[in-house]
């Protein structure tokens, strides 16, 4: 049964937005939501600011305290209130990326979440002179491209233990201290906030946390909890890494992919180098090495490597060159059963050509493929950055290391005809099929 529309939008969206929001708000994967346990510690931490009303109220009571929290400031915010952001600074206390519109990155695109982190960024470094380390999403929200852009600009994120829903209508300056005080254990995370014109926030909210944070710290050092710095607990705590948590979140993303496109396995129920689907050729005609032409409506076999086999194959600690070695030898071992597939089984008689797009050509000539330049355009610039992403993934070095390959890892079209397949792959006992070529 088909798709419809609806369906294949809700599969990509629940793989571009919702699984990594999942995966690390519930998950715990790639992110910091409570200090190490075992000596008494708790953070406080505050979004939304700064705001030239409230939080120069809340400055002075962590002053009076000689407490020190972490403040998550919202880019728009940040620059229309430097001033503040030096006050920040200046009494001792942490700044952090709290984007810089306070709008949901699900329904951003790369470029737009790009610009929401590098923008606040760029803000508080220019008015406070400090790098920022720290990151907090608007409502704690996370796309496919986010979740390693963090990564790329060297930003631990930072979640919280609970939520004190100080933000909300109903709340008061005693239902915030019952809500703190009655949940906050050794390593917990506190939010609060210091501003109440984000989208959601009740208005006069910042009031009764002002009203209600004296006794929250009076409560606290009660119980025997200091409230310390961010840097103090979050050195050594990074949870599970970004890049294992986006392994994760891509896995799902390829699944979804997979699923829409009809991609499948070679061998069903067995993990194999190989993964393809049919397709019709809707281009001109295309001449091949053989002298054959493939023309429009004709069919050929869409090759893509299982980038699960592949990597548990390579192991992560191999070098781009030696990944692609590795690659050459499990495409030749499998071959032999690419052509006995399109040999004996009917459906694939009419397939004339075989093709694929990738990074790791050098060397495919020698496996009886043809390596052609993909045009410029939409399709090259989208194939290029989703493999380079794969490889940097993967890479021992990561996304930077990757950069000293960059002019190398062109995708180009490799491409073998299915006589060109049969002549050097199918056994010579294999009784030959009525297919195409």
């Amino acid at each position: 049964m088909e798709m419809s529309f609806v369906q294949i939008l809700f599969l990509l969206f629940l793989a571009y937005a919702v699984a990594p929001t999942a995966l690390i708000r519930f998950g715990r994967v790639g992110a910091i939501s409570r200090a190490p346990k075992g000596d008494g510690r708790v953070v406080l931490t505050f979004d939304d600011g700064p705001d030239p009303f409230y939080t120069p109220q809340i400055l002075e009571i962590l002053s009076d305290h000689q407490v020190k929290a972490c403040f998550f400031v919202v880019g728009t915010k940040a620059r229309a209130n430097p001033e503040l952001l030096r006050q920040i600074i200046k009494a001792g206390h942490e700044i952090g990326n709290h984007g810089f519109w306070h709008k949901p990155v699900w329904f951003f695109g790369p470029v737009s979440t790009a610009r929401d982190i590098n923008e606040t960024n760029r803000t508080i470094e220019e008015f406070t002179g400090q790098k920022v380390r720290y990151c907090r999403p608007a409502w704690g929200l996370f796309n496919l491209f986010s979740i390693v852009y963090y990564q790329l600009k060297g930003l631990k994120v930072v979640l919280w233990t609970f939520m004190s829903w100080d933000w909300t209508k109903g709340a008061t300056p005693e239902s915030i201290t019952h809500k703190v005080l009655k949940r906050a254990r050794d390593g917990s995370i506190l939010l609060l906030h210091d501003c109440d014109k984000t989208t959601g926030a009740a208005k006069g909210g910042p009031a009764q946390v002002i009203a209600a944070l004296p006794k929250i710290l009076a409560g606290l050092q009660q119980r025997g909890l200091r409230i310390v710095p961010l840097e103090e607990t979050i050195k050594g705590n990074s949870g599970l890494t970004f890049k294992k948590c986006f392994r994760r979140v891509w896995g799902i993303y390829d699944w979804a992919i997979r699923k829409l496109s009809g991609i499948r396995d070679l061998t069903e129920g067995k993990s194999s180098f190989y993964r393809f689907a049919l397709r019709r050729y809707r281009g001109k005609d295309w001449l091949m090495p053989d002298g054959s032409v493939l023309k429009a409506g004709e069919t050929y076999l869409e090759l893509h490597i299982n980038n699960d086999h592949l990597l548990t194959t390579i192991g992560e600690n191999v070098k781009v060159e030696r990944a692609a070695l590795i690659t050459l030898r499990e495409v030749r071992s499998e071959l032999p059963v690419v052509a006995q597939l399109l040999n004996k089984d009917n459906r694939y008689s009419q397939i004339k050509v075989l093709l694929a797009i990738t990074l790791l050509h050098r060397g495919t000539e020698r496996l009886g493929f043809t390596a052609y330049d993909m045009p410029q355009g939409p399709l090259r610039t989208l194939i290029s950055w989703y493999e380079r992403w794969l490889l940097g993934l993967y890479h021992p070095g990561g996304f930077k290391k990757l950069g000293a390959y960059r002019d190398k890892l062109v995708p180009k079209y490799i491409v073998m005809t299915r006589q060109d397949l049969m002549q050097r792959y199918l056994p010579a006992d294999s009784p030959a099929s009525n297919g195409a070529g």
